[in-house]
């Protein structure tokens, strides 16, 4: 005898496994979708966070590059001062030598011997004057040259008489007298 079971139970298992499969399949769905919003949003605000970063570095960087644009005028300012300073340093330096050079070239000069113009150009010094005789000229030339301890060189340029246009009072004319132009080498 052949049993035949009519009841509707595997179809409604069926039916129940399908609807449960479609739930799981719904809920799963929901999950993946809730969970992409979740990730999303994560990232979203560790993007801004960034973002943010990104614009405070930006306007630091700006602050600090006009910063250091003054600090670069700072530091021409302060190397131009610097100069000056060496300058004035240099120059209280060649004061102090040039007063010994003074008092040096006074100490050698002559009894009728004088000095007119003195001039400095480089490490030259030009002195121009006058003098009662070439032996005066001669003199102060060679006292230079080897009691001076300032020159290395003494070279006489120009030597010449020069007679003098004023009159004595009796008429007589002024005696002659000697001009001279001396080089001397620091």
């Amino acid at each position: 005898m052949i049993k035949l079971n009519l009841l509707p139970i595997k179809a409604e298992q069926k039916r129940n496994k399908l609807i449960q499969q479609f739930i799981l399949l719904v809920a799963l769905l929901i999950l993946i979708i809730v969970g992409n919003f979740i990730f999303y949003q994560y990232n979203q605000k560790l993007v801004d966070t960034q973002t943010e970063i990104i614009v405070n570095l930006e306007k630091d960087i700006e602050k600090y590059q006009s910063l250091h644009g003054d600090l670069q005028k700072e530091k021409d300012k302060r190397q131009e001062f610097l100069k000056r300073i060496e300058a004035i340093n240099s120059l209280e330096g060649l004061k102090r030598n040039l007063l010994r050079v003074l008092d040096e070239v006074n100490k050698q000069l002559p009894h009728k011997t004088w000095l007119i113009d003195l001039k400095k150009q480089g490490d030259q010094l030009i002195l121009k004057g006058g003098a009662g005789s070439f032996e005066d000229v001669s003199t102060f030339a060679q006292s230079l040259k080897g009691e001076a301890k300032f020159f290395k060189k003494v070279d006489i340029k120009d030597v010449r008489i020069e007679e003098s246009k004023e009159k004595t009072s009796v008429g007589i004319s002024a005696p002659k007298f000697v001009l001279f132009e001396i080089i001397c080498s620091l």
